[in-house]
């Protein structure tokens, strides 16, 4: 077998199943807000997915053009699963409602921006290696053959003062705190250490985790 080789098992095919209903009701959760339109806020979190997304995208077109399916899809279900729906949505489901105000119009238009940005070039970069599904949500979107439209561009380039690993492991380190206390994931926190690095995402993060008080230092820690 080649390295690029895709195997098949049942295994295999039972977990693609589920990340085709991951991908659906990401789609159906996008879609149920409207395009916005106005002006449009770009958040620290909504600029750290644009720019994993054209990371993604610049992967994805390398292993087309060698004929290599097996990256691309490797590194899909990896953003599809953990960088995009475990932790970005996550964080901006508030903001896209925005049912208390507690975001500008121009913050809550940043996110719903970046959601459809995001769903679409998923369809896109998808497209070759699961062409009926995608093809029928996009068309359901967009009434228009995907596979009529040119590949996506990397477009956005932002410089962060945070790494994507220091989000993921705070998002996850907060999680974990209230799973091991047996709480709800909404359950608040009255007070976190976080590092200062993340002083950016404060917003997002202290309505995400339900966090009273939030304080930067070298130690990471929570009172719940």
């Amino acid at each position: 077998l080649a390295r690029t080789d895709l195997m098949c098992s049942f295994e295999r095919i039972e977990g693609a199943g589920k990340t085709l209903t991951k991908f659906w009701n990401i789609a159906r959760f996008v879609s149920s807000f409207k395009a916005p339109e106005g002006k449009k806020k770009l958040l620290p979190a909504d600029e750290w997915i644009l720019n994993e997304l054209s990371q993604l995208i610049q992967t994805c077109r390398e292993g087309f053009e060698h004929y290599d399916v097996y990256t691309p899809s490797t590194h899909l279900r990896y953003f599809l699963w953990e960088t995009f729906a475990s932790h970005y949505l996550e964080m901006v489901k508030n903001r896209a409602y925005n049912e208390k105000n507690e975001f500008s119009s121009e913050e809550q238009n940043g996110a719903l921006y970046t959601l459809h940005y995001c769903l679409d070039t998923l369809l896109q970069l998808y497209a070759p290696i699961i062409p009926v599904f995608t093809s029928h949500v996009y068309y359901a979107l967009h009434e228009h053959d995907i596979h009529f439209t040119s590949y996506p561009e990397s477009e956005h380039t932002f410089q962060l003062l945070f790494s994507k690993e220091q989000l993921m492991e705070i998002n996850s380190f907060l999680w974990k705190a209230k799973k091991e206390k047996g709480l709800s994931l909404k359950a608040p926190i009255a007070s976190a250490q976080l590092p200062l690095a993340l002083k950016v995402l404060e917003k997002d993060l202290k309505i995400t985790h339900s966090i009273q008080i939030i304080t930067y230092g070298n130690e990471t820690k929570a009172e719940l």
